[in-house]
C-alpha cells in the first residue's frame, strides 16, 4: 500500500505541482534511501527521501513534509482517472458536434473552439494513459523505457497542451477583442493566414514553456523516470518559477479581464444604439439583421468568458500555491498539493460542458440530431404500423398518415 501511494502521489504532483511540475521545485536537498520516509510531523527539517517501489517503474520523491495519507492519496488519483474519462468523451462529443455541423467553418472563432476542444481532448487522453501506465509494471529495454518516459513517464504531452489550450484562450480573447473593439481594422487587416498561426502558435508556446523543458531535464535512471529540475542553483530555479507564474496563470488571467472587460463594454453601448435606432423607425429587417448579429458575437463572448471563468477557477489555487512554496512563503503541504492538482484538471473536463450548454453551434447540433433519431423512430413505427394493418384498399388514409409522418 505505501508503495502505491508513493506511485500515486509522484503521479499527480508531477502533472499539477509546483511551477515546473515536481514537487523537487521547492528546493529541496533530497538523499537516497531505500525505505519509505517517515510520516512523523515531528520532523521539523525539509530532508526528502526517495524509493523505488519494486512493483513499479516510478521513482518515488517523498518528503517529510509532503506525506500524505494512503486514503486520502487513492481518493485524489480515483478522482483524476474519473476526471481523464469523463473529460475525453465530452470532448470527444464536442469535437464530433463541431466537425459535423455546417456552421462550424462559418467563422473564425468557430475554427478556433474547435481547435481548443482538440488541445483539451488530446491533454485528456495522454492524461489517462500516462495515469494506467503508472499503475502498470512493464519489463522494458532501453529505447523503450526512454520513449515511455518522455512522452508518459513526464506527463510532458499533458502538460503541453494543457499550457497550449490556455495559449489558444488568450489568442481567441484577442481575436475577439480586435473584432469587437477595433471593428475597422479588423476588417482591413484580418487574413486569412493569421487564423492557421493562430492555431499553430499555441503547440509552439506549450513545447517551449512544457516540452522542451520536461524532455531536456527527464531521464532515465536504472529503469527509472526521473524528472530533474530547471536551473542550476537557487536564483535560476527561483526564476524559472516566477516566469512560468506569469507565463501561465498571471498573465492569461491579465489578458482575459482587459479584453473581456473592453468587450463587454462595447456590446453594452451597442445595444444601446439598436434600441436608439428601433426607435427612431429603422427599418424591420436591418434591425432584425442587426439583432441576429449581435446575439451571435454575444453567445460567442458569453461561452467563452465561462471558460476563462473556470481556468480562472481551478488554476487559482495551484498556482497561487506552487509560487508562494517556491518563494519560500508558506510550507509544502502533501495534501494541498494533491488537492489543489485535481481541481486544476477539473478545468478540462468542464471545459465541454460550457461549450455543448452555451455554444449555439454546438446546441444546434445536438438539436438536429435529436429532431433526426426522434423523426426516425416515429417513420419506423409509421412503416410497421402500415405493415400489419389489413389491406383494406384505403390508399387516402394511408397516404395522409406517410405525409403527416414526414412533416414531423
Amino acid at each position: 500500500m505505501e508503495a502505491t501511494t508513493a506511485v500515486i502521489w509522484l503521479t499527480l504532483v508531477s502533472m499539477a505541482g509546483p511551477t515546473s511540475d515536481n514537487v523537487t521545485e521547492t528546493g529541496l536537498n533530497y538523499s537516497s534511501s531505500t525505505s519509505p520516509p517517515s510520516s512523523s510531523p515531528s520532523s521539523s527539517s525539509y530532508r526528502s527521501s526517495y524509493y523505488v517501489s519494486p512493483t513499479f517503474s516510478l521513482v518515488c520523491y517523498i518528503a517529510t513534509s509532503y506525506y500524505v495519507s494512503p486514503t486520502f492519496s487513492l481518493v485524489c488519483y480515483i478522482a483524476t482517472v474519473i476526471i481523464a474519462v469523463v473529460g475525453t468523451l465530452a470532448n470527444a462529443y464536442v469535437l464530433l458536434a463541431l466537425l459535423l455541423s455546417k456552421n462550424s467553418r462559418a467563422s473564425n472563432v468557430n475554427a478556433f473552439i474547435t481547435h481548443q476542444t482538440i488541445m483539451d481532448l488530446t491533454s485528456c487522453i495522454f492524461l489517462l494513459i500516462g495515469l494506467v501506465l503508472d499503475e502498470v509494471s512493464i519489463m522494458k529495454n532501453e529505447s523503450l523505457a526512454r520513449f515511455l518516459c518522455l512522452f508518459f513517464g513526464s506527463h510532458s504531452i499533458t502538460t503541453t497542451a494543457g499550457i497550449a489550450s490556455t495559449c489558444g484562450l488568450m489568442i481567441i480573447t484577442i481575436e475577439r477583442y480586435v473584432k469587437i473593439v477595433h471593428p475597422v481594422a479588423y476588417r482591413n487587416h484580418y487574413r486569412r493566414w493569421m487564423t492557421r498561426a493562430g492555431i499553430i502558435f499555441p503547440w509552439i508556446y506549450g513545447a517551449c514553456i512544457s516540452l522542451i523543458p520536461l524532455w531536456i531535464t527527464s531521464s532515465v535512471v536504472r529503469g527509472v523516470c526521473v524528472k530533474g529540475r530547471v536551473g542550476s542553483n537557487a536564483a535560476e530555479k527561483l526564476s524559472w518559477s516566477v516566469a512560468t507564474f506569469l507565463l501561465r496563470y498571471l498573465g492569461p488571467l491579465a489578458v482575459f479581464v482587459f479584453g473581456y472587460w473592453k468587450i463587454l463594454g462595447v456590446i453594452r453601448r451597442q445595444r444601446k444604439q439598436v434600441g436608439q435606432n428601433q426607435a427612431q423607425g429603422t427599418s424591420d429587417a436591418a434591425t432584425a439583421a442587426a439583432k441576429t448579429g449581435k446575439r451571435t458575437e454575444t453567445n460567442v463572448i458569453r461561452t467563452m468568458v465561462l471558460v476563462s471563468v473556470t481556468f480562472a477557477l481551478s488554476f487559482v489555487c495551484m498556482r497561487t500555491y506552487s509560487i508562494l512554496t517556491a518563494l519560500k512563503a508558506v510550507p509544502g503541504i502533501g495534501a494541498l498539493y494533491l488537492l489543489f492538482s485535481v481541481f486544476s484538471y477539473s478545468s478540462r473536463c468542464l471545459n465541454p460542458f460550457i461549450y455543448a450548454t452555451q455554444y449555439e453551434v454546438v446546441r444546434r447540433w445536438w438539436r438536429v440530431v435529436v429532431c433526426r433519431v426522434v423523426c426516425h423512430q416515429h417513420v419506423v413505427e409509421a412503416s410497421m404500423t402500415r405493415s400489419a394493418a389489413p389491406d383494406t384498399g384505403e390508399k387516402p388514409e394511408t397516404t395522409k398518415s406517410h405525409m403527416t409522418t414526414k412533416n414531423l
